[in-house]
């Protein structure tokens, strides 16, 4: 069925941390279940179940409860190149049948520093009662509140990679 007077755009999010850790470990917090509990999607203390294929079409599949309301977030992996990239998908199905595109690359600028790249891309459609403007507006925001968690997460991450190099 076509669909007429409908604008659909993409929002893009670009995210740079640098980790003091070796590309292997960064790019095993996003692979590794002993890692993800922790950070991506979820932490510890409210995910109910984690469970990750990660391999070229594998799948990931978060249930995670907070303050009595259960969140689900499904993807899979695209393509993996280990301690170099990873191509994946997030979707929340409760909130939209799409799921979103992720690229992650993990880059090494010295000996036990790692450059990561995150890049998302999500899909939003414009409702025909909204003017330009308000499109533009709509996704402003859903651009920065988005960012703004994903930094969260990232937050998190560095703070989880420093306790595990500390550690070992």
């Amino acid at each position: 069925m076509a669909k007429y007077n409908v604008e659909n755009e993409n929002v893009e999010i670009e995210i740079e941390r640098l980790f003091k850790v070796d590309p292997e470990l960064a790019y095993q917090a996003w692979v590794d279940k002993d890692f993800l509990i922790h950070w991506f999607m979820t932490t510890e203390r409210t995910n109910q179940t984690l469970t990750v294929n990660a391999e070229p079409e594998g799948r990931y599949e978060i249930i995670d409860e907070r303050k009595g309301k259960r969140n689900y977030v499904k993807g899979s992996y695209i393509a993996l190149e280990p301690n170099g990239w990873i191509e994946m998908t997030v979707g929340m199905p409760e909130l939209s049948d799409s799921e979103d595109h992720i690229t992650v690359e993990f880059l090494e600028r010295e000996p036990g520093k790692t450059h990561m790249i995150f890049t998302y891309t999500a899909y939003v459609p414009k409702e025909r009662r909204l003017t330009t403007l308000e499109y533009k507006q709509l996704k402003k925001e859903y651009h920065d509140s988005t960012a703004h968690g994903f930094e969260l997460m990232f937050d998190r991450l560095h703070e989880l990679l420093a306790d595990y190099e500390s550690n070992d």
